[in-house]
């Protein structure tokens, strides 16, 4: 095993509102294949070699729109420097997070990674559950195998926000109605773009599902108009679940935009200058991204969230959890 390249990286580009993600020499078009623009906080990040070579010969592409002190969902890919993606269920990833402020080169904490299913196949990502034990510069050096045993390595720096625009977990869920069947006498294309909906998730609004007094599942998901190619794959995997838990689970889905129905079908309410608007739900949950799915326990409080894609297994699992006490 012989590891072939040492990076530093760091980000730099594009800006948005709460920090500063990376455009650098990637480009849009490897964002687009992965999950989506630069608005969703993907971050292809530019190098600053330490190493010989002048580029590394990957490049982390950070998926996690958001990363705040405490318990984080971190999610990744990797590209080669032309774009091409790497990330796939035979190339392992383990981690090295580092407080960059406090000490740059020691460890603080390391993980190993998982590979995730983007679309089924076809294109995927890693996740990891991490802690952050503060805010500040962090950094995580990523080393990751290849089937023939090279191992490359890079390192990229980021900031870790003190606390997340979307609700903390353990926090209580915010109140807010959604659109149920009752409200379209129940034609369900008039609320949701989905092309086979489940009716069990158009029963209930959010408002409804916290004060229901069990375990529920917010998805907040727009499979015809999804900005991440990823919604239509995550609303069949709840649906999955969902066919699991037939009484004991509450499922709502909503679809994060405006929407209205226009010229006969259900359309996105356009902004003056033709962008994709938040519904007020979505506001009111802090979403930056979609597709983007929470549990919530009986009490109504947020247990797990995940943003973008997610698995049977991960969903189970955070169900399980909570049950259990905090």
């Amino acid at each position: 095993m012989s590891e072939r390249t040492v990076a530093r990286m760091r980000p730099r580009g594009c800006d948005a509102a709460d920090g500063e993600i990376g455009g650098g020499g990637v480009g849009f078009a490897v964002m687009n294949r992965l999950l989506a623009v630069c608005a969703t906080l993907l971050l292809p990040l530019a190098a600053t070699p330490v190493a010989a070579q002048d580029m590394p010969n990957i490049i982390p592409v950070l998926a996690s729109a958001e990363l705040a002190k405490g318990e984080n969902r971190f999610l990744f890919s990797l590209t080669d420097p032309s774009g091409a993606l790497l990330a796939s269920p035979d190339v392992e990833v383990h981690l090295e997070f580092y407080d960059s402020d406090a000490d740059p080169e020691a460890v603080v904490f390391e993980s190993d990674s998982r590979f995730i299913w983007a679309i089924e196949d076809l294109r995927g990502l890693y996740a990891a559950d991490i802690e952050f034990p503060n805010a500040g510069r962090w950094g995580t050096r990523f080393d990751a195998t290849f089937p023939d045993g090279t191992v490359e390595t890079v390192r990229v720096d980021y900031d870790v926000w003190e606390e997340t625009s979307t609700p903390p977990i353990g926090s209580a869920a915010p109140l807010i109605d959604t659109p149920t069947a009752d409200d379209v006498d129940g034609d369900l294309s008039r609320i949701s773009s989905d092309p086979v909906p489940d009716e069990r998730f158009y029963e209930l609004s959010i408002l409804d599902a916290i004060e229901a007094d069990q375990p529920a599942v917010i998805a907040f998901v727009t499979p015809a108009f999804c900005q991440t190619a990823t919604c239509g794959p995550t609303i069949e995997k709840v649906k999955e679940v969902a066919a699991s838990h037939p009484t004991d689970v509450n499922f709502v889905h909503v679809e994060p935009y405006l929407m209205w129905v226009k010229d006969g079908s259900l359309q996105p309410m356009l902004s003056d200058e033709g962008w994709l608007q938040s519904a007020p739900w979505t506001e009111r949950y802090g979403l930056r991204t979609e597709p983007y799915v929470i549990v919530l326990d009986a009490d109504g409080l947020v247990r797990a969230k995940f943003e973008g894609v997610i698995t049977i297994a991960e969903l189970e699992d955070a169900l399980w959890e909570a049950t259990q006490p905090l």
